[in-house]
């Protein structure tokens, strides 16, 4: 059957809650002797770490290799019980495919459910997050009765779609998309179906080895855990591991009701803009309203700027899969990554706005959109969690603003290749915190755990020689905390003619990050390129005419050729050997003002190049001896004093500001994105 999107999505938004449990699952939960849930909710999460190696070490693509993945075990009623991630943000989704399966699917004359099938999807409307992500699914059977599922989902860097790479930033609609699978069957008694393999395999034809032996490493890492709860299952009873489950979910529902009562209750609200749909230029709006009424939250997205005809759009359970990714990552970071976290969460999500699109709506740029929903819960619950129990995991968003880039062509070695390079993405700064700075090149937003490929990995395989792998200056939003550095990269087209490459993102224009407490935002990253270049004839002079950084490159411009500066969302274009890619990402945001930065810590800034002298005399405002770098401390409050003087001067109050204030309008092709002036509706700007 085709999806009625329409039809399931109220039947999607209550997937993401815990199905209700029976009689019989409470009994078996309340029976868990002292000190059982605990040892053998280690060993759920025990086999789902093995689970997780065994998909790295078997699949090949960048982001799995990283990885950005996540595999996960649920209830037989489809609950998601516990997961191990790179990335949280498939943790919840997951299991709509899954449910999905047990609504339309178990009970499919043709179809059916049994002891050794494997399921494949990667259908945004079936409960995906973009096409990009796969996912295999396997049921467990013991003596005959479904006791449970497994799941492994990894981002795939090809998808067939009108762009390499999987995610075209130029698609207007999801017939651009490329590959779509609703959940089907592609193994059964344990074998898997080479007539659907080939089907697959042909949709990914820019990169087929990758898609074959992916698919097998999400089959390996899902019959590992099969295999391990067949072990439990057997050592300690059905009743036990059904028992057990349930346990997990309602201690991750507890927590997190226990977590909601020690926050502060109120209203919380928070605004973003960001610059870039697809490749159009336009101001964006996105709103998040937080109530907190004591026992539950709510997330309400109200005010946020409507769908448009690109890759820039989500739906309403993926935008809740990135609030559950943010809590998570920082405030429910101690509890299971369940469906009990789910428990006390509601979302209201306006039909027609970005965050809530119709089912023709192309959502493979999603994760970018998303960003700003993270960067918008870190501003909402820093208000929330700094006066609570919880204040040590009020933090500034990490970095946001990524050119994460993608490629596509044939390797060296003469086989055809197409992925994504996960350096840009899983090197982007920490946000800071109350009691530390953020961590430089932390990750990625979406895999906090992501790792760099090397680049000499990268080398090997692909066509690519490296310039530059390494912090990049001033990325951090600065304060009394700074956040992480961003990173910088810079490749040269190399090992053959040419390579088809393109970058995504948003942000190049305005940052969409606030920082938090008087925190400055990140900067934003521009797209630099370089065609026609005499690169290799530098590097055999090696006289050290070789850019090592990106504004050396471009303030100097020491190589000869065509610069371009861009928009961070490029267009996928042809690079011919010995032209110039640059990538960009940003630090985190910062914390509280700058002006109450440590000197020393602003002077080791400078030692470790994470900003300029620039930077340090002029936001800072520290003064030291630039050769010894050592701060003078009596100048320096001397002249923070002068500069507090000067706010107070250049300060309006409130009452004349607002007037003046409102009655600015941004230009009119400004606003073609945004929606109706100023409260973004759907409609005429």
């Amino acid at each position: 059957m085709s999806i009625n999107y329409r039809e399931i999505k109220e039947k999607i938004r209550g997937w993401l809650k815990p199905e209700s449990p029976t009689a019989t699952e409470l009994e078996e939960a309340a029976r868990l002797g002292p000190g059982e849930y605990e040892i053998y909710n280690g060993k759920i999460n025990s086999i789902l770490d093995e689970a997780r190696e065994v998909f790295i070490r078997t699949g090949v693509s960048s982001f799995l290799r990283s990885g950005d993945l996540v595999v996960g075990i649920y209830t037989a009623a489809g609950d998601l019980v516990s997961a191990s991630c790179g990335t949280f943000l498939h943790a919840q989704v997951a299991q709509l495919p899954v449910k999905y399966i047990l609504t339309y699917l178990k009970d499919a004359p043709t179809v059916g459910v049994r002891e050794g099938d494997i399921f494949y999807c990667n259908e945004a409307l079936a409960g995906g997050v973009h096409n990009p992500d796969q996912i295999a699914i396997m049921p467990v059977f013991a003596g005959g009765e479904l006791i449970a599922w497994t799941s492994a989902a990894a981002h795939q860097p090809e998808t067939g779609a009108t762009e390499p790479g999987g995610m075209p930033v130029g698609a207007r609609n999801r017939h651009y998309e490329g590959m779509k699978l609703t959940p089907i069957k592609i193994a059964e008694n344990f074998q898997l179906r080479q007539d659907l393999m080939d089907m697959m395999v042909n949709f990914i034809s820019r990169a087929p080895r990758m898609q074959e032996i992916d698919v097998r490493a999400r089959c390996s890492a899902a019959d590992r855990m099969r295999r391990r709860l067949l072990e439990l299952a057997a050592e300690r009873g059905l009743p036990f591991v059904r028992g057990l489950f349930r346990r997990v979910i309602q201690h991750a529902e507890e927590g997190a009701r226990k977590k909601i009562r020690s926050w502060i209750p109120g209203v919380y609200r928070a605004v973003a803009f960001f610059d870039t749909i697809g490749h159009q230029e336009g101001l964006v709006r996105t709103v998040l309203t937080v109530t907190n009424d004591g026992e539950e939250l709510t997330f309400d997205f109200t005010g946020t700027s409507p769908e448009s005809a690109s890759s820039y759009n989500a739906f309403l359970h993926t935008t809740a899969a990135f609030v559950g990714h943010y809590l998570h990552t920082y405030p429910m970071c101690d509890l299971p990554a369940s469906a009990g976290t789910y428990g006390p969460l509601s979302f209201t999500v306006p039909e027609g706005c970005y965050l809530n699109a119709s089912p023709e709506a192309s959502v493979a740029n999603s994760p970018i959109i998303g960003r700003t929903v993270v960067s918008l819960c870190h501003t909402v619950f820093a208000r929330m969690l700094f006066a609570s129990p919880d204040r040590e995991l009020c933090a500034a968003s990490p970095g946001i603003a990524s050119g994460g880039a993608g490629f596509s062509g044939v390797n060296q070695w003469g086989v055809p290749v197409a992925d994504f390079i996960t350096y840009l993405l899983n090197t982007e700064g920490g946000g800071a915190r109350p009691d530390k700075d953020g961590m430089d090149s932390h990750g990625f937003l979406w895999a906090p755990w992501g790792k760099a490929r090397d680049a000499e990995d990268m080398e090997e395989e692909y066509t690519f020689l490296t310039l530059a792998q390494k912090h990049f200056k001033n990325s951090c939003g600065f304060g009394r905390r700074r956040g992480g550095s961003g990173s910088q990269l810079i490749y040269v087209v190399y090992h053959a003619p040419q390579v088809s490459m393109y970058s995504l993102g948003k942000g190049s224009r305005i940052p969409h990050d606030s920082g938090i407490f008087g925190g400055y935002s990140p900067a934003t990253p521009v797209g630099v390129q370089v065609t026609g270049t005499d690169i290799f004839e530098k590097l055999r002079e090696g006289n050290g005419g070789v850019p090592s950084d990106v504004i050396q490159l471009v303030s100097e411009r020491p190589v000869s050729g065509t610069y371009t500066l861009e928009s961070v969302a490029r267009a996928n274009r042809i690079l011919q050997q010995g032209d110039i890619f640059v990538g960009l990402n940003t630090g985190g945001g910062g914390f509280g003002d700058v002006l109450e930065r440590d000197p020393e810590a602003v002077v080791k800034d400078l030692r470790d190049q994470i900003i300029t002298h620039w930077t340090a005399q002029n936001v800072y405002h520290v003064v030291y001896d630039p050769q010894t770098l050592r701060a003078d401390h009596t100048e320096t409050e001397e002249r923070r004093r002068r500069e507090r003087a000067d706010r107070i001067k250049r300060g309006k109050p409130y009452a004349l500001f607002e007037p003046e204030w409102s009655a600015k309008k941004p230009r009119e092709e400004i606003l073609r994105l945004y929606g109706s002036w100023p409260d973004a509706r759907p409609g005429n700007t």
